[in-house]
């Protein structure tokens, strides 16, 4: 009984320690929704060349800066707009000397792809105006980036007023995309890399870099992390060749330093 005692013993503590080995810090990365696709495909080659978890919390960029104000819980912050990495430095959250401008994107009318074609060629803004447009949906721009950007465009276009009130607000813009997708809105604007990731929808316009809104998804690591070498590591690796191949397949613009 007493050798079966002391074997029991040792394995458990054998078992404990193989299972103490085997733990891997996590790092906490929380970055906009609209890069979450490539960012899931990089996972696994920053992981294993790392010994760390990549724990993902993807969101609108507007909530995941308020999340992060609220109970830091974020090593690493890819937003899709500046203003929300702005509000994060101002809070005394930002790494000094660790924010840069990584992408770039542009937006693009879509339509349902299972239904006719609501739009006239050579494409002009004020389409979406007319009456064949009930819904148009757009992230929300109260609240989220691509929201905002879209509504720039429109006010720029001199069109906002004539849509506020058909536009379909959504959490954020792969959200937007969806009611698209479902038919619950008969145009949307949303980014190009999201469009590109859809087979239900057609896209219309790809709104020219120039006559839109100045896109720009910056990166930065976030003070108080409990992993800051390999947060700054997972940052330097975003800015890498390898991660750059990655975003161009997904249609995102590399921004150049």
């Amino acid at each position: 009984m007493e050798k079966a005692k002391a074997l029991a013993a040792l394995l458990l503590s054998l078992a404990a320690g193989c299972s103490s080995e085997q733990e891997r810090p996590q790092l906490r990365v929380y970055a906009a929704t609209s890069t979450r696709d490539v960012l899931k495909s990089l996972e696994p080659v920053f992981e294993a060349r790392h010994g760390v978890d990549l724990v993902f919390n993807f969101g609108s960029s507007g909530d995941l800066s308020r999340q992060i104000q609220a109970a830091v819980q974020a090593e690493v912050f890819l937003s899709a707009d500046e203003r929300e990495m702005d509000r994060l430095a101002a809070a005394g959250l930002v790494v000094e000397g660790t924010r840069r401008s990584l992408l770039s994107n542009q937006l693009a009318v879509i339509e349902p792809l299972d239904g006719p074609a609501g739009f006239q060629t050579p494409f002009e803004p004020g389409q979406l105006a007319r009456g064949g447009v009930r819904r148009l949906s757009l992230a929300d721009p109260d609240t989220v980036p691509a929201g905002r950007y879209a509504k720039a465009w429109l006010e720029r276009a001199g069109i906002w007023t004539e849509l506020v009130d058909r536009v379909l607000p959504a959490v954020d813009v792969r959200a937007a995309l969806a009611a698209v997708e479902s038919g619950g809105a008969q145009a949307g604007v949303v980014y190009t890399t999201d469009a590109a990731s859809s087979n239900k929808v057609r896209v219309v316009f790809v709104v020219p870099r120039e006559e839109g809104p100045l896109i720009s998804y910056p990166v930065a690591v976030i003070q108080s992390g409990r992993e800051p070498a390999q947060a700054r590591a997972f940052s330097m690796f975003l800015s890498g060749t390898e991660a750059a191949q990655a975003f161009e397949a997904a249609g995102f613009l590399i921004v150049r330093e």
